[in-house]
C-alpha cells in the first residue's frame, strides 16, 4: 500500500520564487473565511488604531497595521538585547514588505488579517467574543495557538504566513542584527550599504514549537 507524502507549505515573499498560483493555499471553506470574514470593513471595524502608529501606510489601513502591532508584540516578547517591534518601527517595514507583493497577495495578506481580527470568528472558532486587539494577553496567546493548531488548513497556512511576515521584517532592522550576532552586510568596495528588506530563508514554518517560543537562531552569514 502507498502512503500519501505529505507536502510541506511554503509561504512566499518578496524576493523568491512564485512556486504556485497564490500566496495562501486553500480550500473552499478557506476561500469563503477570508471572502467574508476577512473583508476589511468587517474584519476592522471595530479596532482601535493604536497611537505608537505614525504616518499613513501604502497598503495596510491604520487598523490593520495596529492588528500587525500586536501579533508581533506577542510573537516577539521583551527578550535582553532585543528592541521592541515599536522601537524598530515594525509596522512600517510590514507595510513596505507587503508593497512588494503583487496586488492579489496585499488582497490575500489583508483579508488575512480581516479574519485573524474579526470578534465575531473568534467566538465561532475560539469561543472568544472580542477582536484580537481588544483581547487579554492570555486571550491573545490562545488565539494564536488556535490559529497554529487549527484543523481548517487556512488558519494553519494564515498564522504561518503571518508569523513569517512578522520575523521577516523585524531580523530585516539593522537594530536587531547585534541581539542576534548578525554582523551585517559584507563590504561593497565602498558603495553605500542598505539595510535588506528581510533576511531570506531564515524562518520556516513549523520551526518553533509553539508561537510565542524564541525563533530559531539565524544561520551564519558568509562573505
Amino acid at each position: 500500500m502507498f502512503h500519501r507524502r505529505h507536502r510541506r507549505e511554503r509561504i512566499l515573499l518578496p524576493g523568491e520564487s512564485e512556486g504556485r498560483r497564490s500566496f495562501l493555499k486553500y480550500g473552499l471553506a478557506g476561500a469563503a473565511l477570508l471572502a467574508v470574514g476577512g473583508g476589511t470593513w468587517l474584519g476592522t471595524r471595530r479596532t482601535r488604531p493604536s497611537s505608537g502608529l505614525s504616518g499613513a501606510f501604502t497598503v495596510l489601513s491604520p487598523e490593520e497595521a495596529t492588528v500587525f502591532l500586536e501579533l508581533s508584540e506577542r510573537l516577539l516578547p521583551p527578550r535582553p538585547g532585543f528592541p521592541a517591534p515599536l522601537d524598530v518601527d515594525l509596522p512600517r517595514r510590514i507595510d513596505a514588505l507587503l508593497g512588494l507583493m503583487p496586488p492579489e497577495g496585499q488582497k490575500e495578506v489583508r483579508q488575512l488579517v480581516g479574519l485573524f481580527e474579526n470578534a465575531l470568528f473568534g467566538l465561532l472558532l475560539d469561543g472568544q467574543w472580542k477582536t484580537f486587539t481588544a483581547s487579554t494577553n492570555e486571550q491573545q496567546d490562545a488565539r494564536i495557538r488556535s490559529w497554529q493548531q487549527s484543523r481548517l488548513e487556512v488558519r494553519r497556512t494564515g498564522y504561518r504566513a503571518l508569523k513569517k511576515i512578522v520575523y521577516s521584517s523585524y531580523y530585516g532592522a539593522r537594530e536587531t542584527w547585534a541581539a542576534i550576532g548578525y554582523p551585517g552586510p559584507p563590504p561593497t568596495g565602498g558603495m553605500v550599504e542598505r539595510e535588506p528588506r528581510f533576511l531570506p530563508g531564515t524562518i520556516t514554518e513549523g520551526a518553533s514549537p509553539s508561537p510565542l517560543a524564541p525563533p530559531p537562531a539565524l544561520p551564519e552569514v558568509k562573505p
